[in-house]
């Protein structure tokens, strides 16, 4: 392809990604599902025309990392901790936490009973299913009230740690599972040590630096933090998610260090200027990888009868847990919580992950692409359900307050 024509695809894009976002809040359709499908016409145009893209090998896995920095860090950056909000956090976290061990171990039991595999290699390919996607969740969670919100980006956040802790530790070896716990548990400790010790860093020098230029060399501080993490076997997300609590929580650094970093007038300003760039880099990121994605698939793939066999099971096995977690354990109503679970950014990395020597023949690729567009539909049915809750529990509120009047 010429590179004017380049050029003009690629500043499309981010002009296309920008409508559907802005229309999308209107039809509550998540901005996902229409990225992607732009990426499957794109794809049929290119077949259509001949026109050769090839894509670098590891461009889509690192786009995708940066993204998720990104997206966590975002969310993270929402986030106020009280003394009111802990027990929301509790439930949010067992609720992340058994449902990614409840989906991942009902997913492997599918696999060790229809393809034959062994169960490490079952658990493998099910713990990229049984991760929700921050990615996908935390914009679409708009829609629900604040409480609600708060809940889903805590859930996602915490869901995609557990996800991706387990799943790498999985792929290394352990003389035993005294091992196995020790060996994740120092790398959790030394993990939160390092994040906190990062935080507390940026706090400091959003402070101090005066330079013109100073929030993108931030972001990218935090990106190489998860990058050396990831390196050292560390759980980098955890890193990401101290960073942005810390960051939008400085009342707790100013009481824990009595006043020794302490605030100055224009932090909470520059804070605004951090969230502002991370929301747009955001934005961009998400975007190309989304539609990328969508590219990388050709619509035969997609009527492959296993790949939509696999893909059903697997929903079912991802919501009924999560419709007996969210009555037991969060104590919150299935609806429209029921729905907001996709699968989508953080599945497709884990899934690439997976070394070739570790990997299932028969297993049905292309049912990745429809569990994160099945996901991503649900998704959409739970906005538009949120709205017309929100809008009954309001109706229902005013009467009340007309006779308290």
């Amino acid at each position: 392809m010429d590179q004017a024509w380049t050029m003009v695809v690629l500043s499309l894009i981010v002009l296309v990604a920008y409508l559907f976002d802005f229309f999308g809040r209107f039809t509550r359709v998540p901005a996902v599902v229409s990225l992607i499908f732009t990426g499957l016409v794109l794809r049929a145009v290119a077949d259509a025309v001949g026109w050769q893209l090839a894509l670098p090998a590891g461009l889509l896995p690192v786009l995708g990392t940066f993204g998720l920095i990104l997206i966590v860090l975002e969310g993270t950056l929402d986030l106020r901790l009280t003394r009111e909000r802990v027990p929301m956090i509790l439930r949010a976290a067992g609720c992340a936490t058994l449902g990614v061990v409840l989906t991942g171990a009902l997913f492997a039991g599918v696999l060790v009973l229809w393809l034959g595999a062994s169960w490490q290699l079952a658990v493998v390919h099910a713990l990229p299913f049984a991760v929700i996607s921050s990615a996908v969740v935390i914009p679409a969670a708009v829609a629900l009230s604040e409480r609600l919100r708060e809940f889903v980006i805590y859930e996602s956040s915490i869901s995609d740690i557990v996800g991706v802790v387990l799943f790498y530790a999985l792929l290394r070896e352990y003389s035993g599972p005294l091992d196995f716990v020790f060996s994740l548990g120092g790398e959790l400790l030394l993990s939160v040590f390092v994040g906190l010790v990062m935080g507390l860093s940026i706090f400091w020098l959003i402070q101090r630096i005066e330079h013109h230029v100073r929030v993108l060399p931030m972001i990218f501080g935090i990106t190489l933090l998860y990058s050396l993490g990831k390196i050292l076997h560390l759980a980098p997300l955890v890193m990401v998610v101290l960073v942005g609590l810390l960051l939008n929580n400085s009342h707790l650094i100013a009481r824990f260090s009595r006043g020794r970093l302490a605030e100055r007038a224009q932090f909470e300003q520059d804070l605004e200027s951090f969230k502002h760039l991370t929301v747009e880099f955001t934005f961009v990121v998400r975007s190309f990888f989304f539609v990328l994605l969508g590219f990388g698939v050709s619509a035969g793939e997609l009527l492959s009868a296993p790949a939509w066999v696999m893909a059903v099971l697997l929903m079912g096995c991802s919501l009924l847990p999560r419709w007996a977690l969210l009555r037991g354990v969060a104590r919150e109503r299935a609806q429209p919580l029921l729905w907001f679970a996709p699968r989508g950014l953080i599945t497709v990395l884990l899934f690439m992950s997976i070394p070739e020597s570790q990997r299932l023949e028969a297993f049905p690729v292309a049912s990745l692409m429809l569990v994160i567009l099945m996901g991503a539909l649900l998704l959409t049915y739970g906005s538009l359900q949120s709205r017309s809750l929100l809008a009954a529990d309001e109706a229902s509120a005013q009467p009340s307050s007309v006779t308290k009047e």
